[in-house]
């Protein structure tokens, strides 16, 4: 029988590699202070109204109250936020690793589950959070083995400042088409002279070295609150660069698909992936629809992209540590004895006192990890190449074959 369409079974050596991700992940924000935190998986669907309904996955339960299963993380970390910590004073940084659930385009075609890691810091406004931000997602790439992703920096201040000036209806058509990146289509709802301004803008890429400069050229022509980006970015490039971050692209072209976001965005591709692997930004309006006006900014790390990038560049995890496979000693007719058995079970456990991984007998699948066999004499010998030797010995040579 097969698993239901977007699902899938991650087999081993998968699983094994997740996980280190998770480790080195996790530890990468905890260096940032940042704490975990686990929202439900579940969720009630009008609090989740953030995502177009088509792509979540929603049912009803036995109160019959639509819910959803968790599609977003920020939007739920919004709602614990208001009501675990409206009086909280000062910023919160949360970490997460957890699955999402909703239709999404992918590598593999469409998945309705997949893991995203990322950092929400809530309660900080300011140019010196978005740069905290932005440093933590590139070191934390890095730590996981993308030392040069490029950053992708932009605001959504610029497109919505030529938006402001459209009517509702042709405002919310462009705004649409530029969240699934249809920039032609968006254009057309702006008139000229506008235009040919918006469209300079969207057309910008830059490096934090440009800083001001590069963005003089496009203040002609821009509406007041597109300036405003525009000079915050200025603002933020020798933020960045003082936090340590460099591989940064200023593109004015990146407007996120989620509508919440408020101010600087940013987003992380690897080229020949096809899908970015990290995006984020602030989000200074969403705890207000909870009830806790709060300014905040995160990211979220599409687990299965990083992985895919990480995989094409020969990135594989760790396995430092062999795994010893213990065999039992056995008799002319192939069988193991009771006392055998015995003593390799002995032996197994006195071995993980040593801090030694065993299986005993042979894995149908060590998930990538490399293996030494040896075969128990007793509770305290093993027999490893051709030699008796005595744990700590067998022990001393595990350790000297793995430096």
């Amino acid at each position: 029988m097969r698993v239901p369409r977007g699902f899938r079974d991650i087999l081993p050596t998968e699983a094994r590699e997740l996980h280190a991700m998770r480790r080195r992940l996790m530890a990468s924000f905890a260096s940032y202070g940042y704490v975990p935190l686990d929202p439900p998986m579940v969720e009630f669907a009008e609090s989740t109204a953030t995502l177009d309904e088509r792509r979540m996955l929603r049912f009803l339960d036995r109160d019959g109250r639509l819910l959803a299963l968790r599609p977003d993380i920020t939007t739920a970390v919004a709602r614990v936020v208001a009501q675990r910590y409206a009086t909280t004073e000062h910023a919160l940084r949360l970490a997460y690793f957890n699955a999402v659930f909703r239709e999404e385009p992918s590598m593999r075609g469409s998945e309705r589950e997949y893991d995203q890691a990322g950092i929400e810091l809530i309660g900080a406004g300011g140019l010196r959070a978005d740069a905290e931000v932005i440093a933590l997602l590139a070191s934390s790439l890095a730590a996981c083995g993308l030392p040069d992703a490029d950053v992708d920096v932009g605001h959504v201040g610029y497109l919505a400042g030529f938006l402001a000036e459209l009517d509702p209806t042709a405002r919310e058509r462009a705004a649409d088409a530029a969240r699934r990146g249809e920039i032609v289509a968006a254009l057309a709802e702006v008139p000229a002279p506008r235009r040919d301004a918006l469209e300079r803008g969207l057309r910008f890429r830059g490096t934090i070295g440009d800083g001001a400069t590069a963005f003089a050229a496009l203040r002609a022509g821009a509406p007041a609150a597109s300036v405003a980006a525009l000079d915050e970015l200025a603002r933020l490039a020798p933020l960045l660069g003082a936090a340590g971050v460099s591989a940064v692209r200023f593109d004015l072209g990146f407007v996120p698909a989620l509508p919440y976001y408020s101010g600087v965005v940013f987003q992380v591709t690897v080229p020949g992936l096809g899908f970015a692997v990290a995006a984020g930004g602030r989000y200074d309006g969403l705890l207000a629809r909870f009830g806790a006006d709060r300014p905040a900014t995160g990211f979220g790390i599409a687990v299965p992209h990083l992985h895919q990038a990480l995989i094409d560049a020969g990135w594989r995890a760790p396995s430092d540590v062999a795994l010893v496979v213990l065999l039992p000693r056995t008799g002319t007719r192939g069988a193991s004895s009771a006392k055998d058995d015995a003593a390799t079970l002995a032996c197994a456990a006195a071995l993980r006192t040593r801090g030694i991984g065993v299986a005993i007998d042979e894995v149908a699948d060590a998930a990538g990890q490399p293996l030494v066999r040896a075969t128990a004499i007793d509770s305290t010998k093993v027999e490893y190449e051709g030699a008796v030797l005595t744990l700590d010995a067998f022990a001393a040579r595990l350790g000297s074959a793995g430096k």
